[in-house]
């Protein structure tokens, strides 16, 4: 009796365990019956069935621990909100609900979605607490809509919200510490948002805008200023397209990515550049009035890895000490990698560049009208492709600046304003050495032509009398 009641003990855990399984088996089973009926329903309803408005529903591993996870795409289907159900299936990670009809933001359930894309419809109003049931959603594009107005609390409920895009809108107002509740927001686009510049809000201390966010993009928001805290831990900062006039004299420190093309700053000097001490990317593309980069504009950019100045049309003046004195260039050694001039109008370089250029591993000079003389014959040393091709002497125009022989760089001894004026003097010699011999020619005022005329002259008078035997009467 006592041994087999031994066993008995050994064996109940065992049991047990097999229980367990089953009952679980059954449990998932019928979870998996209830989620393919859910997934069917929202992903072929009755009404699209078998028709090019259902949509396309994919299971996945999802990281980090492979879990399953169900990926919806409903993007071009032009679906109203009466056609989309509240209730998503189980296991729902990303929902794609973009390129369709929708003129309200849908209301959605569920603890799994990550990922929610409401781009490219018509969408005008953000409701209070329209997303507080998604607590899990991580990512929320509402960019290329119509929103006009945003209530307090819209983004309520949405404490793992990563990213969200309320770029190309028509935003012009939002009601303070909107941004609040989005603890760990770390991207925010605004952008094409005209009349954005209206609000005169400070993003950081009016809406809330918490302090991880780490990229900031207001593109083409008809800004003429901004002033960002300088401590924020901000690291991308995108203002391209906007208006302007200078570069903003308080940015955060810690920038890496800097945006600031399209802007109406005519000229780059140093102290716009003197807080920008961490930017490794820096970006003056498409500026539209950009004359010139003056001495010492680029020396706090000591960290600076991408600059461009590409399609900058008006740039004609690029200083030879814009990253410093020639001396402190030489002993110094930058983190500059790839540096770009294409499109711009500028014709020459100075060689203190030359210990600049020749660390760089990529420089674009293409389309510039380069004056290829004695002094840009250094440029032919540098050890990289630049693509620049020389506009001017005529004789090598078009050739690249690597293939042209080095001979051809040659400079006038003289200025072209003496050869200008020795053509003046020759015209001016040969016009009078011409006046000279005519009125050499001429005969002298005093003499008197004289011609003798008699009857031996051929200028004799002729007479002209009838014959008489024809007309003997």
């Amino acid at each position: 009796m006592t041994s087999s009641g031994g066993l008995t003990n050994k064996l109940r855990p065992l049991v047990t365990f097999v229980l367990v399984l089953c009952l679980a088996s059954v449990g998932v089973s019928r979870a998996e019956n209830i989620d393919a009926d859910e997934t069917d329903s929202f992903c072929y309803p009755e009404s699209a069935r078998n028709s090019r408005r259902s949509c396309e529903c994919s299971n996945v591993s999802a990281s980090p621990w492979g879990t399953r996870a169900l990926r919806i795409d409903c993007s071009y289907k032009d679906y109203r909100i009466t056609d989309i159900s509240a209730q998503l299936p189980l296991y729902t990670d990303t929902l794609d609900l973009s390129w369709n009809a929708l003129d309200k933001t849908p209301v959605f359930a569920s603890d799994s979605l990550h990922q929610l894309n409401l781009m490219h419809n018509n969408i005008t109003h953000l409701t209070s607490g329209n997303f507080k049931q998604l607590t899990s959603l991580r990512e929320l594009y509402l960019g290329w809509n119509s929103i006009t107005q945003v209530d307090a609390g819209a983004f309520d409920g949405l404490p793992h919200l990563q990213t969200l895009d309320l770029a190309h809108n028509n935003i012009h107002s939002l009601p303070g510490q909107l941004f609040a509740q989005l603890v760990v927001l770390s991207t925010l686009d605004l952008s094409w948002n005209r009349r954005f510049n209206e609000t005169g809000v400070d993003l950081y201390k009016g809406m809330g805008v918490n302090w991880k966010l780490a990229t900031l993009r207001l593109d083409a928001c008809s800004l003429t200023e901004i002033l960002l805290p300088a401590d924020a831990p901000l690291r991308e900062l995108s203002l391209r397209r906007n208006l302007l006039p200078r570069m903003p004299s308080q940015l955060p420190k810690t920038l890496l990515r800097l945006d600031i093309s399209d802007n109406l700053l005519e000229h780059l000097l140093p102290e716009d550049t003197k807080n920008l001490t961490q930017v490794r990317q820096l970006f003056l593309e498409d500026m539209p009035v950009l004359g010139s980069v003056a001495a010492h504009a680029l020396v706090s950019t000591e960290m600076l890895e991408t600059l461009s100045f590409q399609n900058s049309r008006h740039l004609t003046h690029f200083d030879g000490d814009a990253f410093g004195s020639s001396l402190d260039v030489k002993n110094k050694r930058r983190a500059l990698q790839t540096l770009s001039f294409r499109g711009t109008m500028l014709r020459s370089f100075n060689s203190t560049l030359s210990p600049v250029f020749g660390q760089l591993a990529e420089l674009d000079l293409n389309g510039l009208p380069l004056q290829c003389d004695c002094e840009l014959v250094w440029l032919k040393n540098i050890p990289i492709q630049t693509n620049g091709r020389c506009y001017r002497p005529n004789r090598i125009r078009g050739m690249l600046v690597s293939a042209a022989r080095a001979d051809a760089f040659s400079c006038d001894t003289w200025p072209r304003w003496a050869y200008g004026l020795v053509v003046l003097s020759l015209i001016a010699l040969s016009a009078a050495g011409i006046y000279l011999i005519v009125m050499g020619l001429r005969p002298h005022r005093g003499v008197t032509m004289r011609r003798k005329v008699g009857t031996g002259s051929p200028y004799a008078r002729i007479t002209i009398e009838p014959n008489r035997q024809e007309n003997p009467h």
